[in-house]
C-alpha cells in the first residue's frame, strides 16, 4: 500500500481492489436472486393460464437457445423433461417476434415433435427488451404448453401471458447483465497471471552462475517481440520467467492461459478466444478468451504440448494472422489481438514433432527464441540463495535466514528434487510455518524445522519413492471380489481426490485458475473433475 498524500490513508492493493468489487457484485447478486425470482414468475403463471409447462429460454448472440428456467407444476423439470418442447414454436416466436399460439383443433399440421409429444396447445410470448439504441431486441421466449384436452385457454390467459413476457424479459435481462458483468470480472480476475505473493524479478531469476547458459537469450528476448519458448522439467520455474520477460519486456497485461488436458474443441476455444452468450450448451454469458485478455500484452500458454491436433490449428492461424473468432461470433470481420506469446512445456518437443503429434509449423512460429530452464539438481549451489529469496519474498516482515545445516542438507547429492523450484518453495515455507507456529519471528531455520518426507525421505534413511506395483486381474479367481475391491478403492481415491481439490480451492479463495496452478493441472481440467465430483466454486466473501 501507498500514502497518496492528500487523506493519509493508504491506497488500496490490486487484490484488496478486486475483493471489494467481488463484494460490490455479491450484494447485488444476492439482492437479484434470478433464479428464485423467474422460477417463481413460471409458478404463477403455469398455476393461473393451467399449462403442464413453462420454460424460460434464451437466445444468445451467437444465435443458439438455450433453457434457463423451466418449471412443471410446482416443481422445476429435469432435464429429459427440458427438451421435450415444440422447437419449431419457438423458433416461430423468434423469426416473427410476435406471440405465437398453436392449437391441434385449428385444423393446423402438428410436427412430428408435437405429435409425438401430445401436445395439445401451445403458446409462446416473445421476451424483449430496448436495445442500445432503443429499439426492442429479442431476447428470448416465454413458453407453455398444455397436455391435459381438459384445459382450456381463453384471450384472458394470452393476455396474461404477454403481460408476464414483459416483467419475466425484464428480469432476465437485468440477471444477464449481472451475470455477464461478474463473469467478466471473475474472469480477468483469474487469468491475470497475479500471484498471492510477489515472485522473482528477471535480474535475480538470471544471476545465479547457473543461468549463465540462458543469460544472453533471455535479455535478448527483452529486445523485441518476437516469440519465446520456454523448455524444461515440471516445477523449474518456467512461468515465472515467461512472467519476468514479460514485465522486464513491459509487455503488461500479462496473461496465463493453461491449455493442456482438454480435448474438447469447444472449451480450448472459448479459453483462447471466448465465446458468446449461447454459442453452445452451458454459454450462459459472453466471455472473453485470453487472447483478447492478453490484447497489447504478453499470453503465456502453459504445456503447449498437451494441444490436441485441432487447438495447434487454431493457434497457428492467431500466430501467422492475428486475427481469431469467437465460438458464436457472427460479425463480418474476424477480431484482431496483438500479443506477444511465451510458451513453455516440460515434454520432449522434437519426439513430438517427430512422432505426428505436434505441428512443425507451429514449432517454428513459437520458437522464435527458445530457453533452456535447468533443473534444481544441476543447480545445487543455487540452492541456499534461492530459498532465502523465497523467504524474503513471502514473509519480509520476519528475517529468516538459513542455518549452516540446513544449507549442507538442501545441496546434499542424493536429493534429487523431482519438484524442483516448486518442491523447494514448498519445504522453505513449511519450515517457516513450522518456526512461526513454535512463536519464532525470525533467526534461522534449522534441520529440525524441515521433516525428512518434506524432502522425500524417511525418517530412518534416504529412499526412493515407494510405487505400487501394477496389480493384474486374476481371470481365474473370484471375479466379484476383485470387481467389488476395485469399487472400493475408486471410492476411496475419488474421496481424497475430492479432498485434495476442496483444499487446493481454500487455500486461493475459490479462485478454479490458482488452485489449478498449484495443483499443476489445466484449469479446465480442473473444473471438469470438480463437475465430476459435485465440487461447486466456491463464492468469494462467503
Amino acid at each position: 500500500m501507498t500514502d497518496d498524500g492528500l487523506t493519509g490513508q493508504l491506497e488500496p492493493t490490486h487484490q484488496a481492489l478486486w475483493d471489494a468489487m467481488v463484494r460490490l457484485l455479491d450484494e447485488i447478486a444476492g439482492a437479484i436472486d434470478r433464479e428464485r425470482v423467474v422460477d417463481a414468475c413460471l409458478d404463477i403463471v403455469v398455476d393461473v393460464v393451467g399449462a403442464d409447462r413453462g420454460l424460460v429460454v434464451l437466445h444468445g448472440d451467437g444465435g443458439a437457445a438455450h433453457v434457463v428456467n423451466a418449471r412443471g407444476k410446482g416443481r422445476a423439470l429435469d432435464d429429459r423433461e427440458r427438451a421435450e418442447v415444440s422447437r419449431t414454436i419457438i423458433h416461430r416466436v423468434r423469426t416473427t417476434g410476435e406471440l405465437v399460439v398453436w392449437d391441434a383443433l385449428s385444423g393446423e399440421t402438428a410436427t412430428d415433435s408435437v405429435a409425438h409429444l401430445g401436445i395439445l396447445f401451445a403458446i409462446a410470448a416473445p421476451l424483449q427488451t430496448p436495445g442500445p439504441d432503443g429499439a426492442l431486441r429479442l431476447r428470448g421466449v416465454l413458453y407453455l404448453d398444455f397436455r391435459d384436452p381438459v384445459r382450456h385457454v381463453g384471450e384472458r390467459h394470452r393476455a396474461f401471458v404477454r403481460v408476464s413476457s414483459v416483467i419475466v424479459g425484464a428480469i432476465a435481462e437485468q440477471s444477464q447483465r449481472l451475470d455477464a458483468m461478474r463473469a467478466l470480472y471473475d474472469d480477468a480476475r483469474a487469468r491475470n497471471d497475479d500471484d498471492p505473493w510477489p515472485l522473482p524479478d528477471l535480474d535475480e531469476m538470471l544471476r545465479p552462475a547457473s543461468m549463465a547458459g540462458l543469460r544472453t537469450d533471455a535479455q535478448a528476448a527483452l529486445r523485441g517481440d518476437m516469440p519465446v519458448l520456454i523448455l524444461g522439467e515440471s516445477g523449474t520455474g518456467k512461468t515465472a520467467l515467461a512472467r519476468a520477460i514479460a514485465l522486464a519486456g513491459g509487455r503488461a497485461p500479462v496473461v496465463r492461459a493453461v491449455l493442456g488436458s482438454s480435448d474438447d474443441l469447444n472449451t480450448i476455444t472459448s479459453e483462447l478466444f471466448g465465446h458468446e452468450r449461447g454459442s453452445f450448451s452451458g454459454a450462459a454469458a459472453r466471455r472473453l478468451g485470453t487472447v483478447e485478455h492478453a490484447n497489447g500484452g504478453t499470453l503465456i500458454l502453459d504445456e503447449i504440448l498437451n494441444l490436441p491436433a485441432h487447438a495447434q490449428q487454431l493457434l497457428l492461424d492467431f500466430t501467422q494472422f492475428g486475427t481469431y473468432r469467437p465460438l458464436g461470433w457472427d460479425g463480418a470481420q474476424p477480431k484482431r489481438s496483438r500479443v506477444r506469446i511465451i510458451a513453455a512445456t516440460h515434454g520432449d518437443l522434437e519426439s513430438a514433432i517427430a512422432d505426428g503429434r505436434f505441428r512443425q509449423d507451429l514449432y517454428f512460429r513459437l520458437a522464435g527464441i527458445t530457453l533452456h530452464v535447468p533443473p534444481l539438481r544441476e543447480r545445487r549451489g543455487d540452492i541456499p540463495a534461492i530459498a532465502e529469496g523465497i523467504l524474503a519474498r513471502v514473509d519480509p516482515a520476519r528475517a529468516f535466514t538459513l542455518s549452516v545445516e540446513l544449507r549442507r542438507a538442501l545441496m546434499a547429492d542424493d536429493l534429487r528434487w523431482p519438484g524442483n523450484l516448486r518442491q523447494l518453495e514448498w519445504v522453505i515455507r513449511r519450515a517457516r510455518d513450522r518456526a512461526s507456529a513454535a512463536g519464532r519471528v525470525g533467526g534461522a531455520l534449522g534441520l529440525d524445522d524441515v521433516a525428512p518426507h518434506d524432502l522425500g525421505r524417511r525418517a530412518s534413511a534416504p529412499a526412493e519413492p515407494v510405487v505400487a506395483p501394477p496389480r493384474a486381474i486374476d481371470p481365474d479367481g473370484n471375479l466379484g471380489a476383485q470387481w467389488q475391491a476395485l469399487q472400493a478403492e475408486r471410492a476411496e481415491l475419488e474421496r481424497l481426490e475430492r479432498a485434495l481439490v476442496e483444499a487446493a480451492l481454500g487455500r486461493h479463495a475459490g479462485v478454479v485458475a490458482r488452485a489449478a496452478r498449484e495443483l499443476d493441472i489445466a484449469r479446465t481440467s480442473l473444473s471438469s473433475r470438480m463437475d465430476t465430483l459435485g465440487l461447486a466454486r466456491p463464492r468469494r466473501g462467503a
